[in-house]
């Protein structure tokens, strides 16, 4: 089968980013020539490279003909509907609150939806226009993530993954784990520290605290997951809470109770060694790749034969979308430096608030620097009477030095020396009378 993916931008690592190059690896493995169709390449696109995948960002690279499209944003599905009239096209949707993840709302474009947890898939079946929806769940490269190693009792470090997490659910991590005395390390785009593949940092740790493929992929690697981030958090991945909390991607939006510091500290202590073989074998029973792969190609197939082509200026519905796309992330980006002027701005009221309470102060310290004067002039006589005594004390000590050395004299004399030589057996006989 030739299958053409789109997706926007394989740059910087994310979700949907991942999610596409797993996708692709697994059908290229099932024997399927597959093509990535990208507007914007970059080190994903790159790491695509040296997995053997095929990456294109010009259309007259792409196959001539196409059994099956596979997009995975609004743009992409408008390309790729435009450069192959009438071939079958399955949606994916990744989010419910991204606009460029709704599907084009055009009739007869796309022929399939796929879902990958609850949220999404209500959503899906809220559209204005109507597609069959097919349920799957998020795949893991089981080979390329597994365990390195054993978890260890006690754990010794947590690693936060992810893009998102920041501000005061970031600070509620750090308290709890310095409370604990687990060694934090934070790896995330916006920390400049992301990494393209983590397999190597997610083995390199006990616990794993993020959200969605992050967690998927601890579980893979047999590490302690733990679902937590901006948005929402649900505490320990388990096999009770699993059904649950995959149901919901690991979002952290299922609905348990908020996690706060008191809650963080008690759920660290819950923590056990064995949740790594437990989750490891909860990812290879329901998130395999391979098995992932099979499902989008018996979906693909039963699409069945090409579709009417779609008349209309898809080209240019796909620019519009494209545009309403980089606003929003021009309206993310300025929210996100207004939320680093906010904390900024937070630090230097607290900091004009220290300094007018040391201001308040400034009466009191002037009275007490009224009182200098005299306690110089006190401890410049304190000053000299200790001179006083030390000069006294020194004519004290020359005085001793001068007396001993005068009886040394004395006793050195014969007649001295002589009289204490008699009187020595009157001294014998006085002490036998006693």
């Amino acid at each position: 089968m030739e299958i053409v993916l789109g997706i926007v931008r394989l740059n910087k690592p994310g979700g949907s980013e991942h999610y596409t190059l797993t996708a692709a690896e697994q059908l290229q493995r099932l024997g399927h020539e597959v093509t990535i169709l990208v507007e914007e390449t970059g080190p994903m696109a790159e790491l695509a490279g040296r997995r053997g995948l095929r990456v294109t960002a010009r259309e007259d690279e792409l196959p001539a003909d196409a059994d099956v499209l596979y997009a995975q944003e609004t743009m992409s599905a408008y390309r790729l509907a435009a450069r192959y009239p009438g071939v079958p096209l399955a949606y994916h949707v990744h989010a419910v609150d991204f606009v460029p993840s709704v599907p084009p709302q055009v009739p007869d474009i796309v022929s399939a939806v796929v879902t990958m947890h609850d949220r999404v898939e209500r959503q899906a079946r809220a559209f204005g226009v109507q597609a069959p929806v097919v349920r799957l769940r998020q795949p893991v490269d089981l080979e390329r993530f597994s365990p390195r190693g054993s978890l260890r009792q006690p754990p010794r470090r947590v690693l936060a993954l992810g893009n998102y997490l920041h501000g005061d659910r970031d600070r509620v991590l750090e308290d709890a784990c310095s409370a604990t005395g687990l060694e934090l390390v934070r790896i995330g785009l916006h920390r400049g520290n992301d990494v393209l593949e983590s397999q190597a940092v997610l083995n390199d740790t006990d616990i794993v605290v993020g959200k969605a493929r992050v967690i998927v992929e601890a579980m893979a690697c047999g590490r302690a997951a733990y679902v937590y981030d901006v948005f929402g958090s649900d505490g320990w991945v388990t096999p009770e809470s699993y059904p649950r909390l995959g149901a919901d991607n690991f979002s952290g939006q299922s609905g348990t109770p908020a996690v706060d510091l008191d809650r963080f500290r008690s759920d660290l202590a819950l923590y056990r060694p064995d949740m790594g073989a437990a989750n490891r074998e909860l990812a290879i029973v329901n998130h395999s790749a391979n098995r992932h792969a099979v499902e989008l190609v018996e979906l693909f197939e039963s699409l069945g034969s090409p579709r009417t082509p779609v008349g209309g200026p898809l080209r240019e519905m796909g620019r519009l979308v494209r545009l309403q796309w980089q606003t929003e992330e021009r309206a993310f980006a300025l929210g996100g430096e207004a939320r680093v002027v906010r904390e900024e701005l937070l630090r230097v009221q607290e900091r004009a608030a220290e300094l007018e309470r040391e201001a308040a102060r400034v009466p009191q310290l002037e009275q007490s620097s009224a009182q200098v004067p005299l306690l110089e002039a006190r401890i410049r006589e304190l000053e000299a009477w200790i001179r006083e005594r030390d000069a006294g004390l020194r004519e004290l000590e020359a005085a001793h030095a001068k007396s001993a050395q005068a009886l040394q004299d004395v006793l050195r004399q014969r007649r001295v020396q002589l009289g204490i030589a008699l009187a020595r057996p009157l001294d014998l006989f006085r002490r036998r009378r006693r």
